[in-house]
C-alpha cells in the first residue's frame, strides 16, 4: 500500500513504523492523551508489546514525521486471526496536540481504512468490518469516521471501585477460587474462548496469540490474578493487570479486571463474583487503591449489572464506529 502523500500544509516523511520507535511513540501518545483528557497512558514497554503483538508490521502502521526527527502522528491497524464468518478490522490513529488540524489527522483515517481493507480483502470470512474505538468525548475525531460511512453500533464502559471499602468474600458453593499458576496459563486459554464465544467481536486466540496478547503482556499480574475450580475442571478465571503509567494521571494507584470469564453452565452460580471479589483483595493488599475494568455495556452475559452490584461504577464512555466491507 501506498505511504500517504506529503501534506501541502505540513511537510512531513511519511514512513512505516519500527519497534525502535516505541519510546517516541508512547511519548506521543500520551501528549495526545493529555490533551483529549483521555485516561490511558503508554510506556514504552507496552507501546512496544502492542507493536509486536500483531504481523507484519511494515503493512499496517504509518507515522507522519517531521524534519527534526518528530513524529507528529501515527496510524495503525490491528486484527487477530480466525477462521470466523465475521472479522473485524480496527483503526486507530494519534496527532501529537503541536501538529493537530494540518491535514494529518484526515490522512491517518484515510490510510489506516484503505489499509484494513487490504487486509479483509485477503480474508476469507463472509461479513467484513473496519472498526475504530473512540472515547465519546472525542466528538471531532467521531466525526471523521461518521463522514467516511461509519456508524456507532457498540458501546462500552470503563468502571471503577474505590478498594478503599471492604471487599466481602462470597461463599464458594461447588467450586473454589485459587491463585494463578503457570499451569493454568495454557488451559485458562480454552476457558477464555469458549466463555467469550457469544461476546460480540470476541475472536478465539490460538496458542501463539493468547501467549503474545496476554501472557507476556507488560501489564500482566499473575500474583493479582486467579482460577474457579470445579471438581478438577477450570470453568473461570480472572485476568488482572497493572499499568503504572496510567496512575500520574489517574492521581491513585490501580489495577484492571483486564478478563473475566466463566463458562456458560457455571453463570449466575456466584463464580464470577468471587472471582471479582479474591482480586480485589489482592489488590488491597498490594495497596492499591481502586480497581477498573472495562465492559460492553450490551454483554450477554448481564456483565454490567454483576459490576455495579459489587460497587463499580461508571467513569467514562466509548463506542466502536464499524462501516462494513463488500
Amino acid at each position: 500500500m501506498d505511504i500517504p502523500q506529503t501534506s501541502s500544509q505540513l511537510v512531513v516523511t511519511w514512513r512505516p513504523i519500527e519497534v525502535a520507535d516505541a519510546a517516541l511513540l508512547s511519548d506521543l501518545f500520551n501528549a495526545a492523551a493529555a490533551a483529549d483528557d483521555t485516561p490511558e497512558r503508554m510506556s514504552p514497554e507496552t507501546m512496544a508489546h502492542e507493536l509486536t503483538s500483531y504481523e507484519p508490521l511494515d503493512k499496517r502502521s504509518v507515522v507522519a514525521e517531521t524534519a527534526n526527527g518528530t513524529i507528529a502522528g501515527y496510524g495503525g491497524v490491528y486484527f487477530l486471526e480466525a477462521d470466523t464468518e465475521e472479522l473485524r478490522v480496527y483503526v486507530s490513529s494519534f496527532v501529537h496536540p503541536q501538529y493537530r488540524h494540518r491535514g494529518i489527522e484526515e490522512k491517518l483515517v484515510d490510510w489506516t481504512i484503505a489499509a484494513a481493507e487490504d487486509a479483509l480483502a485477503e480474508a476469507m470470512a463472509t461479513r467484513r468490518y473496519v472498526c475504530a474505538w473512540l472515547y465519546k468525548k472525542l466528538e471531532d475525531r467521531a466525526r471523521l469516521y461518521e463522514q467516511r460511512g461509519f456508524t456507532p453500533i457498540r458501546h462500552w464502559w470503563e468502571m471503577e471501585r474505590t478498594l478503599a471499602e471492604d471487599v466481602p468474600g462470597p461463599p464458594e458453593e461447588g467450586f473454589s477460587v485459587v491463585p494463578w499458576e503457570d499451569a493454568h496459563s495454557a488451559p485458562i486459554r480454552l476457558v477464555h474462548n469458549a466463555a467469550f464465544i457469544d461476546h460480540w467481536g470476541s475472536v478465539p486466540m490460538n496458542e501463539n496469540i493468547w501467549r503474545q496478547r496476554m501472557l507476556e503482556s507488560p501489564g500482566f499480574r499473575p500474583d493479582l490474578s486467579f482460577v474457579a475450580v470445579a471438581d478438577g475442571e477450570l470453568i473461570g478465571y480472572a485476568y488482572n493487570e497493572v499499568y503504572e503509567e496510567d496512575w500520574e494521571a489517574a492521581g491513585r494507584s490501580e489495577a484492571w479486571i483486564g478478563a473475566l470469564g466463566v463458562l456458560r453452565r457455571w453463570r449466575k452460580r456466584g463464580v464470577a463474583t468471587a472471582l471479582l471479589a479474591r482480586s480485589m483483595q489482592a489488590m488491597q493488599r498490594a495497596g492499591l487503591d481502586a480497581a477498573m475494568i472495562g465492559v460492553d455495556s450490551s454483554s450477554p452475559s448481564g456483565a454490567q449489572h454483576l459490576y455495579q452490584a459489587v460497587g463499580f461504577r461508571t467513569t467514562i464512555t466509548g463506542a466502536t464506529w464499524q462501516r462494513e466491507v463488500d
